[in-house]
């Protein structure tokens, strides 16, 4: 049976918070920096309660609050572990949130500071802060049926902000429950090519910003080198993504191919359409579909792409701006 690790843990009774989180915390701590690791045993319960001089139940409380929270692991009979979680992970990848709080109780130091006094403090900092910030951003994402060649993912992938995300045949019909999340925005975002129909959808006073997609530089070598007049077809789940994956690769500069969008559906009702032609290009998300069913293996294209980095500069700008007004208005 492997031996347990030797723990630094210091119980302060004075201290501002509870025995409980204090010896939860400095395990934390422990696993953060790195003396503790995962698959080192723990002390049982028994000898780290009595090497604290604290109540077994505590530790017991400890240990199962840290098990539940993916911390440890308990084994029957062998004892408690440090776990290789997610959780785990987390605090070891950003540990320099424990060397800025260090950086920070060095300064208290100075001014006289007990750790207990430094504890109480950051935790009204905290408190205040968490009371003070700004709200998150409202943002909304409208496409005409956006998931066919998910866009809508790229963005939110980009910007890692929540992201709503709402379709323009649904605003169009007057959804209620859409216009109302639409109206509440506090900055709309959609493709180029359906701008001027969301502009004309929001108020007056909202902003909307439009970003173009282009085309993977693979996939735009890949069709350039077709021959003049190839029949390609465009399938996406959605005629009208297929039609928006036309429109960019034309804006690309290709003009050259016979491109003849398709939704998924029309293929399916036609299917001799895939003999027929000479090339496929297709949205991620039907790619296994059509290469099921084509006898051009070699010749089905992804459409891969990319957002405009001009577009997206301007974007995380007016994110930024938004974001520092709504601090200011606290």
């Amino acid at each position: 049976m492997p031996q347990p690790s030797k723990i630094s843990i210091i119980v302060d009774t004075e201290a501002p918070i509870t025995i409980n989180a204090q010896i939860a915390e400095q395990i934390k701590l422990l696993i953060a920096i790195g003396d503790l690791q995962p698959g080192d045993v723990l002390p049982t319960v028994t000898q780290l309660a009595k090497h604290l001089g604290v109540n077994h139940s505590t530790i017991a409380a400890v240990y199962n609050y840290l098990i539940e929270f993916g911390y440890l692991i308990a084994t029957r009979g062998k004892g408690t572990f440090v776990a290789h979680t997610q959780a785990v992970q987390n605090i070891i990848t950003h540990n320099q949130y424990y060397n800025l709080l260090g950086q920070a109780f060095s300064t208290a130091v100075v001014i006289g500071l007990s750790p207990s006094e430094f504890g109480a403090a950051a935790y009204a900092q905290a408190v205040r802060r968490n009371w003070l910030q700004a709200p998150i951003l409202k943002l909304v994402f409208v496409e005409c049926l956006h998931n066919s060649i998910n866009v809508y993912e790229a963005i939110q992938a980009e910007i890692k902000i929540p992201l709503s995300s709402l379709r323009l045949e649904d605003l169009k019909a007057g959804q209620p429950k859409g216009l109302k999340e639409l109206l509440a925005a506090d900055l709309v975002i959609t493709t180029m090519q359906y701008l001027w129909n969301v502009t004309q959808i929001t108020a007056s006073e909202q902003e909307v910003i439009g970003v173009n997609i282009e085309p993977d530089l693979q996939l735009l070598t890949q069709i350039s080198s077709l021959p003049r007049k190839t029949l390609m077809l465009l399938v996406c789940q959605e005629e009208a993504g297929s039609e928006l994956i036309k429109q960019t690769l034309q804006q690309a500069g290709i003009s050259h191919i016979n491109f003849q969008p398709l939704g998924l559906k029309s293929l399916q009702q036609n299917p001799q359409l895939l003999e027929q032609a000479d090339a496929v290009c297709v949205s991620r998300g039907i790619e296994d579909y059509v290469r099921q069913y084509s006898p051009l293996l070699e010749n089905v294209m992804v459409f891969n792409f990319n957002l405009d980095k001009t577009n997206m500069s301007v974007l995380k700008a007016r994110l930024a701006a938004k974001s520092m007004i709504s601090d200011n208005r606290q």
